[in-house]
C-alpha cells in the first residue's frame, strides 16, 4: 500500500473508533453533524474506521498502535460485516442504533479496542 502515514490520519481513525464506542445519542449527534447528504446513513459510522483499518499493519509497524490491540480491533472490523446484507437492513437505522443488541456489541468492541493497549 502506498498510503503515507501521518498522525492526523491515525487521530481521525481513533476518533472513528470513539464514535463507534459512543452512546446511541452521541452517535446520532455525530451523524447529524455530517449534514443532510449523509446524516441519514447509519453506515457512515463505520466508513472512517474502515479507511483507517486498511493502515493497521503499517501503524503497528511504525509503533503507533500496540500489537496487543490488534485482536480487538480486528474483532471490531468484522462486526459490521456480520450485521450487513439485505436481510439485516433494519439494523442500519437510527432506531436500531438505540435498540438492537448488535449495535451494543459494536459499542462494546469499540470500547475494548480503544482500551486494549492502555
Amino acid at each position: 500500500m502506498d498510503e503515507v502515514l501521518h498522525p492526523s490520519r491515525l487521530a481521525a481513525w481513533v476518533r472513528a473508533i470513539g464514535v463507534l464506542a459512543a452512546s446511541p445519542d452521541l452517535q446520532a449527534i455525530w451523524l447529524d453533524s455530517l449534514g443532510a447528504v449523509a446524516s441519514w446513513n447509519v453506515g457512515e459510522l463505520g466508513l472512517e474506521f474502515d479507511d483507517g483499518y486498511l493502515l493497521l499493519n503499517q501503524w503497528v509497524e511504525a509503533g503507533w498502535v500496540e500489537p496487543a490491540a490488534v485482536p480487538s480491533i480486528t474483532a471490531l472490523n468484522k462486526k459490521p460485516d456480520e450485521i450487513s446484507g439485505e436481510g439485516n437492513a433494519a439494523l442500519w437505522t437510527r432506531e436500531a442504533l438505540d435498540k438492537h443488541q448488535a449495535w451494543q456489541e459494536v459499542r462494546t468492541l469499540a470500547m475494548v479496542a480503544l482500551t486494549a493497549s492502555a
